[in-house]
């Protein structure tokens, strides 16, 4: 099951990379429902998917400084 719910939040979080709003929502969605391990997995994923998106890798950084994605 926990699997199934990690390759969900990595697709939402794919399908809706370009709207700020949508971004950070998915991603405060993940870090309440994914196990700590797949948090960790979700961070390493995000910096390999935002390397070519800019606007994308900008929001991620907030949220980290935030620590909204941190165990």
């Amino acid at each position: 099951m926990g699997q199934m719910m990690y390759d969900y939040t990595k697709s939402s979080i794919a399908k809706v990379s370009k709207n700020k709003d949508l971004f950070v929502k998915e991603l405060v969605r993940a870090s309440k429902t994914l196990l700590p391990y797949e948090r960790d997995n979700l961070i390493n994923w995000l910096f390999y998917f935002t390397a070519d998106k800019p606007e994308a890798q900008k929001w991620l950084y907030e949220l980290l400084d935030k620590n909204i994605l941190v165990s």
